[in-house]
């Protein structure tokens, strides 16, 4: 052990720098991944489960299930169907993915049966319920997303069948989830329930969305001009931005032009406008929101 130790110590130092990343790296995404199980469990405790919404999913079916078999609490409920979806996987997942997924789904149910009677008494209008789940529950599916896992569910089941019907992923995903959410009404003789499901799990997406893609602070612009080296000039000196020039044709003239690429934040997009229209007024330009921007002044590639 001491020469181990010793060895670590001098000849072995950057392959103890890797093993301390990985292990520091895996105990991050392990609380990471709980911390997302936890919100993902309390918008069920707390919105979905006092109005019997079923916004799709393994979840959805595990609510219409637990409305005729009382006797098995909905987290369980949830890991019972989603064990033979894994099992069914794992030739299509990859080992560290169908773990992290497996240890999501366990945590995540578990801790829906342990909130739930804590949350007897909690009431809220059922349009509130309906979206507050979906905020809640996509910020927590989200957080689950940042640390690559999954809660299992129909995503698996719409992968295998979609190969099989000949149809895409999103359209096999959206017939199942659809399929779920109209059999919530038959089940609890409700109009009212699937369209509430419907809209929370619109809403639950877009969350999931704004989690793993942040919300757009910095604006992307090209721009078409006849001053590409003045523009760029600019833009590095009065806005401290890097720029990317790119040799194109028009498609109707077939004249070439330089095209001049460059993400600035929100604040400086007005700067960047009054830049182009006093180097060239004629000149094309094209702005568009960035959810991410990772690089060089800007987030740091990597950070989650």
């Amino acid at each position: 052990m001491q020469f181990s130790t010793a060895t670590c110590r001098t000849s072995s130092l950057p392959a103890c720098d890797m093993t301390r990343k990985i292990v520091v790296r895996a105990i991050r995404d392990v609380v990471g991944i709980t911390i997302g199980c936890f919100v993902y469990a309390l918008s069920f405790a707390l919105f979905v489960i006092p109005h019997d919404l079923a916004p799709g999913g393994v979840s959805g079916l595990a609510i219409i299930v637990n409305h005729f078999f009382k006797v098995v609490p909905i987290g369980a409920t949830i890991i019972i169907l989603n064990t033979p979806l894994f099992l069914l996987s794992l030739k299509r997942l990859g080992k560290a993915f169908l773990w992290r997924s497996v240890y999501a789904t366990i945590v995540s149910s578990l801790l829906i049966d342990a909130i739930v009677p804590y949350t007897h008494g909690f009431h809220v209008d059922m349009l509130l319920s309906a979206v507050y789940a979906g905020v809640v529950m996509g910020i927590g599916i989200g957080i689950i997303f940042r640390f690559f896992a999954s809660t299992g569910g129909t995503d698996l089941l719409a992968q295998m069948l979609s190969e099989r019907v000949g149809l895409s992923f999103g359209t096999t995903l959206l017939i199942i989830d659809t399929v779920i959410i109209a059999f919530s009404g038959i089940a609890f003789r409700s109009v009212t329930i699937p369209l509430y499901s419907i809209v929370s799990l619109y809403i639950s997406a877009k969350a999931i969305d704004l989690v793993q893609e942040g919300i757009s602070f910095s604006k992307a612009a090209w721009v078409v001009s006849n001053q590409p080296e003045a523009i760029a000039g600019k833009v590095m000196v009065e806005l401290d931005r890097g720029v990317t020039k790119f040799t194109a044709a028009g498609g109707f003239t077939g004249e070439r032009k330089e095209v001049v690429f460059c993400v600035v934040p929100q604040s400086q997009i007005s700067h960047l406008k009054q830049i182009v229209h006093e180097v060239d007024p004629d000149a094309f330009v094209a702005i568009m929101d960035v959810t991410e921007t990772l690089g060089l002044g800007f987030k740091e590639l990597g950070t989650r």
